[in-house]
């Protein structure tokens, strides 16, 4: 079982007179997105300051559901391996209703990536995997018990007041990254209010240890015989640790999840009389909220700190991570003089976008899960009931549509030519398959830098100058490449540093990748008309709306 480790408080330079450093970042939160961001800078050689007001990895499982994005992320940060090796990885999910299965989902089809579609492994690993990793980067400093309690703006850096064991100091930084959760410190005092649905339904999660022969699979529930009007969902984790989280209803009270003979009843009504051990319990109800912007001058916001979402789906933790990634890039380019402060507008573009999106599908999984009115239970039941026969009633069936890559939109002059798979159009996140006669994949290849994938040789000191990486693909050994990018003789990609489809072009040129990524660079963000939902994301939308004016004569 996983061992929690103390960090001591260390005396920093400012409290010891030294009031003159300015210093390139500062971070403040050291939960998932906080390390993330730290490390991420750090690879690329900028110089962090991370503030924690604990002394240690979060307590209790928490966020257990790490998708392929956030393990692709990890790659690129020298930290997957451990949490792969530790991760309980699981692909399919099976849903009932009362008696019977009525559908189940493969995760990921294709056996081509590197990584599983998902892995479950508790909160405090990923942190401690993470924080390990950071304690040994030279360009990271964490300070354990440092509180942020006041800030002011200047136009040319931030100023935190800080409170500590032996007092309080002024820290300055060129861009301050809050990171520090739902109730943000950063976010309060700066007055910034988050905007969205609150939702009264209350949850219980139950942790617990447990020898058993169940598959490593996502189950749920909806009316099951053993807990009638419920639904109740069930995960393994590593350490033989399980996790159950069901309904309560609305007017449940807080106490309930201190009440171990309620809460051990529950876990016995569906694992039968297995002996286990009760782990960590947690009642909860939650938010979808956001912040309007999560740029505001040199104070830029990440993870929970700039959106919520219902848990249904796991885009908490992955989203937040997938912010890391895009942001951390983006000032590491400006701090290095690549590019100038507009850059940060994609930023913020692309994860209120994404944002919004995680939001939606979130709250329309919560409604079919958790319906307002009989009328909408009934109406739900209903598509439950025909699901067992007829595959379009499989289709709206939503117990949480898992995280994957958000979509963004294209910029002009991105793509040209007719291609053949749409799911790798401009403004969607790069999909890794095998490379080199299948003894690599292509999401090693990909760094911290704009990555052009181009089918045969061209001329790489042009790109150099501009820091475009060249990758060539050979046609012998890469034909799982070639296939899923449709990458005909003269065709070519453009990726993004945080491995998004910039641009696609079917007759290139170096000059068609070179505007793009100039124009981007110099902040213009997306033409917003290009954003198109998918066909689940509509049948997602009507079902909930549905659902919602079930019983009250809307149509």
């Amino acid at each position: 079982m996983f061992q929690y480790q103390t960090y001591p408080f260390r005396k920093p330079p400012e409290l010891q007179g030294d009031l003159s450093k300015i210093y390139e970042v500062v971070i403040v939160g050291g939960g998932p997105v906080g390390l993330t961001m730290a490390l991420s800078l750090a690879k690329q050689g900028i110089s962090v300051v991370l503030l924690e007001d604990k002394q240690q990895v979060s307590v209790g499982s928490r966020a257990i559901c790490f998708a392929k994005r956030t393990l692709e992320i990890f790659d690129k940060l020298g930290v997957a391996k451990p949490m792969l090796e530790k991760g309980v990885q699981w692909n399919v999910g099976r849903i009932f209703f009362r008696e019977q299965e009525i559908d189940q989902f493969d995760l990921l089809p294709e056996k081509t990536s590197k990584y599983p579609a998902f892995i479950n492994l508790q909160q405090y690993y990923v942190e401690q995997y993470l924080m390990d990793a950071v304690l040994k980067a030279p360009k990271i400093e964490v300070r354990w018990l440092n509180k942020v309690v006041d800030l002011k703006q200047y136009p040319a850096h931030t100023e935190v007041v800080v409170e500590t064991p032996e007092g309080r100091y002024s820290l300055k930084t060129n861009y301050l990254v809050a990171c520090d959760g739902s109730k943000s410190t950063i976010r309060n005092l700066l007055n910034l209010p988050l905007t969205g649905e609150r939702f009264e339904e209350r949850f219980l999660i139950a942790d617990f240890v447990m020898e058993a022969d169940f598959p490593s699979e996502r189950w749920f529930w909806f009316d099951p015989p053993f807990a009638r009007g419920q639904s109740i969902l069930l995960h393994k984790q590593p350490d033989n640790l399980w996790r159950l989280d069901f309904k309560l209803g609305k007017n449940a009270p807080a106490s309930i999840a201190q009440n171990k003979d309620f809460i051990r009843e529950k876990i016995k009504s569906v694992v039968g009389e297995r002996p286990f051990e009760l782990d960590w319990t947690s009642i909860y109800s939650f938010s979808s909220k956001m912040l309007h912007r999560f740029m505001h001058h040199r104070i830029l916001f990440a993870g929970d700190s700039a959106h919520v979402v219902s848990p249904f789906g796991a885009r908490g933790a992955n989203s937040g991570i997938e912010d890391a990634d895009n942001l951390s890039w983006k000032l590491a380019c400006i701090l290095q003089n690549q590019a100038n402060e507009a850059l940060l507008e994609t930023y913020n573009a692309e994860r209120t976008a994404a944002a919004q999106q995680n939001i939606a599908c979130t709250g329309q999984s919560t409604l079919f899960i958790a319906p307002p009115t009989e009328a909408g239970i009934a109406y739900r039941n209903g598509i439950l009931e025909k699901a067992l026969f007829d595959k379009a009633a499989k289709k709206q069936i939503n117990c949480g549509r898992l995280s994957t890559p958000s979509v963004y939109g294209k910029y002009l002059n991105s793509e040209e030519g007719v291609w053949q798979n749409n799911d790798l159009e401009p403004g969607r996140c790069a999909k890794d398959c095998f490379m080199n006669h299948r003894t690599a994949h292509l999401i090693e290849k990909l760094s911290y830098q704009f990555t052009l994938l181009i089918p045969k040789s061209v001329d790489v000191p042009i790109f150099k100058n501009h820091s475009i990486c060249v990758l060539e693909i050979h046609p012998t050994g890469n034909e799982d490449l070639i296939k899923k990018y449709d990458l005909t003789d003269d065709a070519a990609y453009l990726i993004t540093p945080d491995q998004y489809i910039l641009g696609r072009w079917k007759l290139f040129s170096p000059q068609k990748a070179i505007d793009l990524m100039e124009m981007y660079l110099s902040g213009i963000v997306y033409d917003t008309n290009t954003l198109r939902k998918t066909e689940q994301e509509v049948i997602d939308e009507q079902v909930a709306e549905r659902v919602r004016c079930a019983g009250i004569g809307i149509k």
